[in-house]
């Protein structure tokens, strides 16, 4: 009897309480997943007779032998798909700059950093400040880091990293 009395002043309690009641049964079920989870995903010492024994039982043969790691190219590493467009005139601002600051021209661009075409090389790992010319006196500078430099026929192809990324208005104005 007086366990039927506990279960029923227990329901009379929840009843009157309902989200006391609800936010500890979804504490208690937390934790019980919690606790079963980490239950599960604790392991032993590694056993080196189980490792040998996986290791003899590993796929061998012509196939094994003539495996490669699928390579991977340049372009499947980019963190931002890149875009060509029409090219845009930019300020180029640095100290390595003979007067400070040179013309160039954005190739192709990415949320990631931008491809600008210069008359000026640049060391892979220097800092430049670059503005589109068209914009607006209200937008300042954005600070790139210079990943690569290429010459080509005539100019060198600077790849760069935004430092950080400029908000979407700005990014629009380098086409």
């Amino acid at each position: 009897m007086a366990f039927t009395e506990l279960l029923e002043s227990a329901r009379t309690w929840a009843a009157a309480n309902l989200p006391v009641a609800v936010g500890a049964f979804v504490a208690v079920a937390v934790l019980l997943f919690l606790g079963l989870n980490a239950a599960f995903r604790r392991r032993g010492p590694l056993d080196p007779e189980k490792l040998a024994t996986a290791n003899a039982n590993a796929v061998t043969g012509e196939r094994a032998l003539n495996w490669e790691p699928a390579g991977q190219s340049y372009a499947d590493r980019r963190g931002a798909v890149r875009r060509e467009g029409q090219p845009v005139r930019v300020l180029l601002a640095s100290t390595t700059f003979r007067n400070g600051a040179c013309d160039g021209y954005v190739i192709d661009r990415s949320t990631g950093g931008l491809k600008i075409a210069s008359q000026s090389a640049l060391a892979p790992g220097s800092t430049l400040q670059v503005r589109a010319v068209d914009a607006p006196d209200t937008v300042g500078f954005v600070t790139l880091i210079v990943r690569s430099c290429r010459k080509t026929d005539d100019h060198y192809e600077l790849g760069c990293e935004f430092e950080k990324t400029p908000p979407w208005n700005v990014l629009l104005l380098f086409g």
